[in-house]
This record gives C-alpha cells, sequence and structure tokens, in this order.
C-alpha cells in the first residue's frame, strides 16, 4: 500500500501531505489538550475554542490548498515533459530524414562527373548534423535525471569509427584500442560534442585520439591542431559562457561532464598546450603542443 502510494505521488507533494498531517495533528492535539482543563473559566474556554476552530480551519484549507497547487504542478511538469519528449522525439527523425537526403544528393553529385560540385551540399550536411546534436543535448538535459543509463562493457574504437562518418572534415588518428563499461548513447553523445567543438570552435583538420588503460579506468586523450580556447579553461563544463566572437556557450561541454559523471567516470578539459597528469605520469614526456584542445575522457573498466 505505501509503495503504490510513493509510486503515485511525486516527493513534493508526499512532502506537502506530510506537512499538512503533521501540522493538523499539532493543533488538533493542542486545541483539544487546552479544552480538557478543567479550571479555565467558561470565558477563557469559549476563547481557546474559537481560537482553536479557527486554526484547525485555516491549516485544513491552507494545507489542503498546498497540496492541491503542488500535485497540479507535478502533473502540469509531467505533461510537458512528455510533450516535449515527443516533440523532440519527432523533431529528431524528421532531422534524420533530412541528413540522409542531403548525403544522397551529395554523393550523386559527385557520381556525376559532368557537373561541378556543388558545395552547399556539404553545407547542408554539416549544418543538419550540428542542428540534430543541439537538439540531442537539448533531450538530454530534459531527461538527464530520469533517463536510465544501461552500462555495457564495449569497444571504445568501434563506437568512435561510427562516429567518424559524421564528421567527414576531421581526419581522425587513433592509438590503443581499450573496453570499458559505459552507456553507447551517453558517450556517442559526449564524443560527437568534443568533436563538434573541435571542427566548429577550433577551426581543426586532425583530431587524435589515444586510448590507454590506467589502474581501474580507461583514459582516452582528445587532442586537435585547431586554435584552442581563448579564456579561462576552468569555466568549460562547469558554465554557460558568453557566446562572443563565434565562440559557443559551452552548453555541450557542461552536458558531456554531467553524462560522464553518470557513468562513473570523468571529462578533464586543459588549457591549450598543457600537458595531462595521467599522461605525464605513464609516459613521463610531454605530448602537448602550443595549439589546439585537449580533453581526456575516463571511463571504469569494471563495476564497482
Amino acid at each position: 500500500m505505501l509503495r503504490r502510494l510513493v509510486l503515485s505521488f511525486r516527493v513534493k507533494t508526499l512532502l506537502a501531505i506530510l506537512w499538512f498531517g503533521f501540522t493538523l495533528a499539532l493543533v488538533a492535539w493542542w486545541w483539544f489538550f487546552s479544552m480538557k482543563q478543567t479550571e479555565l473559566k467558561d470565558s477563557a474556554r469559549r476563547m481557546f475554542f474559537w481560537e482553536g476552530s479557527s486554526l484547525i480551519a485555516f491549516v485544513i484549507v491552507g494545507g489542503g490548498m498546498l497540496v492541491f497547487l503542488t500535485y497540479r504542478d507535478e502533473r502540469r511538469h509531467e505533461r510537458l515533459k512528455f510533450f516535449f519528449s515527443n516533440f523532440t522525439h519527432d523533431i529528431k527523425t524528421s532531422i534524420s530524414r533530412l541528413q540522409l537526403q542531403a548525403e544522397v544528393l551529395k554523393e550523386e553529385s559527385k557520381e556525376n562527373p559532368n557537373e561541378k560540385q556543388n558545395p552547399v551540399f556539404q553545407r547542408l550536411v554539416n549544418d543538419v548534423s550540428r542542428l540534430d546534436l543541439q537538439l540531442e543535448n537539448s533531450l538530454w538535459f530534459a531527461n538527464l535525471e530520469d533517463s536510465q543509463f544501461y552500462i555495457e562493457k564495449l569497444s571504445l574504437v568501434a563506437l568512435i569509427e561510427k562516429l567518424k562518418n559524421d564528421f567527414e572534415n576531421l581526419k581522425f588518428k587513433i592509438e590503443g584500442n581499450e573496453v570499458a563499461l559505459f552507456d553507447r548513447r551517453a558517450l556517442a553523445s559526449v564524443f560527437r560534442n568534443l568533436f563538434q567543438n573541435a571542427l566548429i570552435h577550433g577551426k581543426a583538420t586532425e583530431v587524435n585520439l589515444k586510448i590507454e588503460v590506467q589502474g581501474s579506468f580507461v583514459h582516452v586523450t582528445l587532442s586537435d591542431n585547431g586554435v584552442g580556447f581563448q579564456g579561462e579553461v576552468l569555466k568549460l563544463g562547469n558554465e554557460i559562457l558568453r557566446e562572443q566572437n563565434g565562440r559557443g556557450n559551452g552548453l555541450g561541454l557542461m552536458l558531456s561532464r554531467r553524462l560522464m559523471k553518470r557513468m562513473k567516470g570523468d571529462l578533464r578539459i586543459f588549457k591549450s598546450g598543457s600537458t595531462s597528469t595521467s599522461v605525464e605520469k605513464t609516459k613521463g614526456v610531454s605530448s602537448s603542443s602550443s595549439n589546439g584542445f585537449k580533453a581526456e575522457v575516463i571511463l571504469p573498466r569494471s563495476r564497482g
């Protein structure tokens, strides 16, 4: 019975009901105890009677309104979340179809040697892919706390190889191959945000990924040959940045860090030209360059 009640109501509604019940019981006990005092005069007894009755009435009306408004607010929140999820799903389906059509047009223009390849098709594919990623980020933010993660032991290289097809303008160099525990969809979103950040904001043409085992974790060090981030690197992934000079607001990196935390991992971001402490300890040399963006994705190797 208690479990069914908990499943029927949300936490806020349950807290409102508990507060209402406790306050009403306390006021009723005070009123009943006051009326039982035999040494009270009739005038004092009437005063306690009307004051107690008014107080109980106010508590019942106020508490009932609080429970009702809290329950209505949570129902409205559930309806909005349901609408947003369905709306986002429908838009993602339409965007996927549009992206497929754009890729077909681009391939057809390549196969026809008599026609000059139109760069508009490539820009269309890139813009649709970027829109799809932004929509996916919004969907993650809307349902991050309620989302269920399906943690599996999978190959990192296999996942990255599938994502490479969405970034034809980037040249990938992958060193190492390890398996780790992660949710396939969540980690794909993390890597997509990192690759998109390197391509769009970093103007990079090459991305290097180094996969290595350090203790009970797998470290994936990502670096590119782009312009890097000119600003306070500690803000990346921790707060929303102000968009300026074509720079993004850091929403994708902040989402990526939260996704990594949900998978019991971490995302570390380093300043351009810096070297991660983990790489220094294992190799003893610096592999950084003066330019570019550097990040480290850390994933557990086993449960526990």
